[in-house]
Order: C-alpha cells, then structure tokens, then sequence
C-alpha cells in the first residue's frame, strides 16, 4: 500500500494536479489525463477494466470542483463535468504518475 501524498494541490489556470511524496519527485498531471483515467465503474468496465469512457469527449476546459479525501487510502475527484464517482487511491495515483512521467520522457525528442 502506497501512503499518501505530502503534497496534493490543483493547479486551476494550469489544469494540472501536483503530487509528491515523501522523498520522491513532484508530479505534474493534467486533468484531462486524470479524468480520462478514472477508475469508476461509470469509467472503466468493472469485470475486463477496460475502458468505456471515450477520452475524445472529456471536455478541453476540464477542471476540478473538489477533492475530498477518502480515509488514509484515497481521494474523490469532483470535476466540473459533473462526474465525481472516482474514488483515486494513494496507490492509483503514484501509478498514474509514474506511469505519465515515463510517458512524457518517450515522447521528447
């Protein structure tokens, strides 16, 4: 188990969530990659976990209304596209992050 962040904090005008751990790095999400990687089961097929949202109808002005932590495991995300099911636990979070960041280092030249 993942524990959480020392720092979580939205970045409006950015659309960025920022994200770091007791020493580690700071990490720089968007919101719409956040949004498009929602674990909900109005997001993701919850038996196959593929998923259903279509990351093309995430709107471009995405941003985020509230985050409410959830116990010591996890955050719920409230976007203002009026979703706000998908609970982000600790462990989901620095998966995504991890995940973006090498993502990120592929794609410069």
């Amino acid at each position: 188990m993942t524990d959480a962040p020392t720092n979580i904090r939205a970045h409006y005008n950015e659309q960025l969530l920022e994200l770091a751990w007791e020493g580690g790095p700071t990490y720089r999400l968007p919101y719409r990659y956040l949004r498009g990687q929602c674990p909900c089961a109005s997001c993701r097929d919850e038996w196959t976990g593929e998923r259903i949202l279509d990351p093309a109808s995430i709107r471009p002005d995405l941003k985020i209304e509230g985050m409410e932590p959830i116990g010591n495991y996890a955050v719920r995300l409230s976007w203002n596209d009026a979703h706000s099911s998908g609970l982000f636990s600790w462990e989901t979070l620095s998966r995504l992050a991890a995940e973006y960041a090498q993502s990120a280092k592929l794609q410069q030249p």
